[in-house]
């Protein structure tokens, strides 16, 4: 769909840039003078990552000049999460980390309240209340404030040098204490969790992961992958716990000093990262009316049970394109997605979201591994086809409905699974020969070529 504005674009010593914006919209929005309303605008929008932008920038593709008022918690530039584990292993400054410029906000003619938090929703007023006591009213509402880690209830987690890895602050604390670390036990062996082992792993600490399940990265990754990861982790001299549970944090005063493990084993330490998990960041929005399940649930065009107020990315419950089923899917490229339809209807254009498709892809330590779809075949009318070259090191997994690709688990060779996303979504169905699962990376124009031809199967 090719979106036209017939606002004029102003040149300016940047290039193009946005039209001056009118004055903040007022009608619409009542005023209550005794309230500490000091702002308003035709769009707010909570939040100023993936989804955030991506939903500010649709915006700005339909209306130039509308006032949208943009509030973070995040006191600087938007950054991306994806690249934290860079930044803690050194590899990179803050700077490169960041997906916009210093000057974002202004060509983009928004109005940026950063370092504040949104600590309360009124849907009836229509305005939300900040952390400094203030409040800003709207005309329409996007809600992406993403995840917030959890911790768990074990004792001894508020002891120095326990921390969470899931913000810039976090990688500023962790990076503070690293330099007077040598061992730190990571609780949790999830995608977070995987990716921080990495980065402090590749800073020279001896690392220790512990993960509560019996494999590594339980929610990403079948039995044989995760065998491969581990034998990987292993290799380079990472323990492993997997199948039990931290029971205690221990130390000598405030510091950390070890993990108790619930087997009796002591893991010594002087730093642990929590990554058992995030949940949806909604913790606002009691009494706001906004209908919460796991996530907030939203329709096919992000909006929630209260119209003109949207949601978008981790903090959203949708519908999961295969099966059907309410999901908070909390990955990078379907928060972009929502991020654009939500936009997108907050302009006054009709736009749907069909479904969210799970894509996991990480890389740790050299390995490379990828899981997409219905990978986990959950039984019934499901057909797998597997390749695995343990001494390599590669696996590839490509689970068929009624002919259709569904799902897939990738190791080793993962170049193939932007496409594999792409033919999942498409509803391509193909059949393959046993010499199409070699270890190499599969020529996909050539098995669809393959397949279009008589007598193929």
């Amino acid at each position: 769909m090719e979106l036209v504005s017939n606002e004029r674009d102003v040149p300016g010593k940047h290039g193009r840039h946005f039209s001056p914006p009118r004055p903040w919209f007022k009608s619409g929005i009542r005023a209550f003078p005794e309230d500490k309303i000091v702002d308003q605008a035709e769009q707010v929008i909570i939040g100023s990552s993936a989804a955030g932008l991506s939903a500010l920038e649709a915006i700005r593709k339909i209306d130039r000049q509308c006032p949208i008022i943009l509030i973070s918690k995040e006191a600087g530039p938007p950054y991306s999460r994806v690249a934290l584990t860079h930044y803690i292993a050194g590899e990179i400054k803050f700077k490169g980390m960041r997906m916009r410029d210093g000057d974002y906000y202004g060509k983009m003619g928004v109005k940026a309240l950063l370092g504040k938090e949104v600590v309360s929703l009124d849907t009836a007023r229509k305005c939300v209340t900040l952390d400094d006591g203030s409040a800003i009213s709207y005309d329409k509402l996007l809600i992406a404030t993403g995840s917030k880690p959890l911790i768990l209830p074990i004792e001894g987690t508020g002891r120095r040098g326990v921390y969470t890895c899931l913000s810039s602050a976090d990688a500023r604390k962790i990076l503070r204490t690293a330099d007077l670390t040598e061992e730190v036990v990571v609780i949790g062996a999830g995608l977070i969790g995987i990716q921080a082992a990495d980065g402090l792993y590749r800073r020279g600490l001896q690392v220790s992961l512990v993960e509560k399940l019996p494999q590594v990265l339980p929610l990403m990754i079948d039995e044989t992958a995760a065998g491969m990861a581990e034998a990987h982790l292993r290799e380079k001299g990472i323990r492993v716990r997997t199948g039990q549970s931290a029971q205690k944090v221990l130390g000598k005063g405030p510091r950390v000093s070890g993990v108790a493990l619930e087997s009796g084993e002591i893991i010594p330490c002087q730093m642990v990262i929590m990554a058992a998990g995030v949940a949806p960041n909604v913790d606002f929005l009691q009494g706001s009316g906004v209908t919460v399940n796991r996530g907030i649930l939203v329709d096919e065009r992000q909006q929630t049970n209260i119209p003109g107020i949207y949601a978008a990315g981790d903090v959203a419950e949708t519908v999961d394109l295969l099966s059907g089923e309410r999901v908070v899917n909390a990955i990078w490229p379907e928060a972009l997605f929502q991020g654009e339809i939500a936009g997108l209807n907050m302009a006054g254009v009709p736009a749907t979201y069909q479904g969210s498709l799970a894509m996991n892809v990480t890389s740790f330590l050299g390995l490379s591994m990828a899981s997409l779809g219905l990978w986990e075949a959950p039984g019934g009318p499901y057909e797998v086809k597997a390749q695995t070259d343990k001494g390599r090191r590669t696996y590839r997994k490509l689970v068929f409905r009624d002919g259709k690709l569904v799902g897939a688990v990738l190791v080793g060779h993962i170049e193939e699974a932007g496409v594999l996303h792409a033919m999942i979504r498409a509803g391509t169905t193909f059949d393959l020969k046993g010499e199409d699962l070699l270890p190499q990376p599969i020529t996909w124009g050539r098995i669809l070529l393959a397949n279009a031809l008589p007598g193929r199967g």
